[in-house]
C-alpha cells in the first residue's frame, strides 16, 4: 500500500504541475560577432549584429534545437547591467545560461578584407563549465556570407550531435549570394531596432531590401516589427 501511495503522489505533482518536464530538447544562444577587422572597421561594426541575427535564423530552422531569441538575451544582459564581453568569464556564462535555460552559447568574429573576403569563426561555450568545447572558422567572398554563415551553421550542428532531417539539411544549403552593402544595412536595422527606434529600423530594410529584394531575414524582421505594432 506504501508503494502505491508513492505512485499517487508522483502521479499528482505531473498532474497539477504542468510546466515540469523531461524535455531533452537543448538551447542555444548566438551572441553578437566580434568586429576584428583591420580595414574600413567603422563600416563593418553593424555587422556584429547582423551575423548573429542571421546565424539565429538559420539555426532555427532546426526544430529539434531551441534557439534563444536576440531580444531575450539582450533584455537579461540589459537586466544584469552586463556587456556581451563580460560573458567571456565562467561565472557570467553560466549565470546567464542558465537564466536563458541554454546548454550552449555561440560566440563569434569576423574579419572583413579588402579584396572583398572575409572570414567568420564561431567558438562553442558549454554554460556549466564555461569551457570552449568547439570551434570553427570559414573564409569565401563577402558574396557569400550567407553560404558561410550556413556551412558553420551545419557544423555547430554537427559537433553538439544534433540531428537534421534531409529537409533541414536542404534547406540551410538554400544560400544566395548577397550584396556586402544589403548586409550592412540589414545589420544598421537590427541597431535600430535593439534600440526600439522601429520606424528606423524598418526603413533600413527596405533599403536592403531594394538592393537584395529576397533576402529573407529582411523580410522576416519588418513582419515581425509591423505585427508587433497592429498588436500594441
Amino acid at each position: 500500500m506504501k508503494k502505491l501511495s508513492i505512485v499517487a503522489s508522483f502521479y499528482l505533482l505531473f498532474m497539477f504541475i504542468p510546466s515540469f518536464s523531461f524535455s531533452t530538447q537543448p538551447t542555444i544562444a548566438v551572441l553578437d560577432f566580434e568586429n576584428n577587422s583591420f580595414f574600413n572597421p567603422e563600416e563593418y561594426n553593424p555587422l556584429s549584429r547582423g551575423l548573429a541575427e542571421i546565424m539565429i535564423t538559420e539555426l532555427q530552422q532546426v526544430k529539434t534545437i531551441h534557439v534563444v531569441e536576440r531580444e531575450k538575451l539582450r533584455s537579461i544582459l540589459d537586466e544584469l547591467k552586463l556587456s556581451q564581453s563580460g560573458l567571456v568569464s565562467q561565472e557570467n556564462s553560466i549565470r546567464v545560461g542558465k537564466l536563458l535555460g541554454a546548454q550552449h552559447l555561440v560566440f563569434g568574429g569576423y574579419i572583413v578584407a579588402m579584396n572583398e573576403k572575409i572570414r567568420i569563426d564561431v567558438r562553442v561555450v558549454e554554460v556549466e563549465t564555461g569551457l570552449v568545447i568547439k570551434a570553427g572558422e570559414v573564409t569565401g567572398k563577402t558574396k557569400h556570407i550567407l553560404s558561410l554563415v550556413q556551412k558553420l551553421s551545419k557544423k555547430i550542428l554537427k559537433d553538439l550531435n544534433i540531428k537534421m532531417t534531409k529537409a533541414e539539411e536542404q534547406t540551410l544549403e538554400k544560400s544566395q549570394k548577397l550584396d556586402m552593402k544589403a548586409v550592412v544595412l540589414f545589420s544598421k536595422g537590427i541597431e535600430f531596432e535593439d534600440k526600439n527606434q522601429r520606424e528606423k529600423a524598418i526603413e533600413f530594410y527596405n533599403k536592403a531590401l531594394a538592393l537584395e529584394p529576397e533576402f529573407r531575414q529582411a523580410k522576416m524582421r519588418i513582419q515581425k516589427l509591423t505585427e508587433e505594432e497592429k498588436k500594441s
